[in-house]
């Protein structure tokens, strides 16, 4: 079987960080009401971390598994991409944003983050993407 060519191969990546980006749109949006609902916040910059790691594999040529562990995804990218450890192992944290803050009755939730920890987390995965995006073939611009 044949490598996909370095364009094919970037538009899965695109796609991965497409969606991260939607999840951060609409993370932001969910800081916005009053009260503000930062339990959904918590779990969208879980899921684009999660976009964002995968799409460093995909540019890795790794295989990309189904899992929310944010510190598999990190440590495969951090073997990849030595040189953003600093941010890949950021993401680690927020593991558990992805179900503790969606189910009602856990009784060892953690206090929902703040605005400002939420904050954070959207701008290390925005340099996360920003990166990847440096990693384009190429012909290819941000968005």
């Amino acid at each position: 079987m044949s490598e996909p060519d370095s364009h094919t191969h970037w538009r899965v990546v695109e796609e991965w960080l497409e969606f991260a980006r939607d999840d951060l749109r609409v993370m932001r949006a969910c800081c916005e009401p009053e009260p503000p609902v930062y339990r959904m916040a918590a779990y969208l910059c879980q899921q684009a971390a999660e976009k964002v790691l995968k799409g460093f594999h995909v540019k890795a040529n790794v295989r990309v598994r189904k899992t929310h562990d944010l510190v598999a995804l990190a440590d495969v990218v951090i073997a990849h991409f030595p040189d953003i450890a600093h941010l890949a192992t950021q993401t680690e944290s927020w593991t558990d944003w992805n179900v503790a803050y969606r189910y009602p009755g856990e009784s060892d939730r953690p206090p929902d983050p703040s605005r400002s920890e939420l904050e954070a987390a959207a701008t290390c995965i925005e340099q996360l993407a920003a990166v990847l995006w440096d990693l384009a073939p190429p012909g290819y611009g941000r968005p």
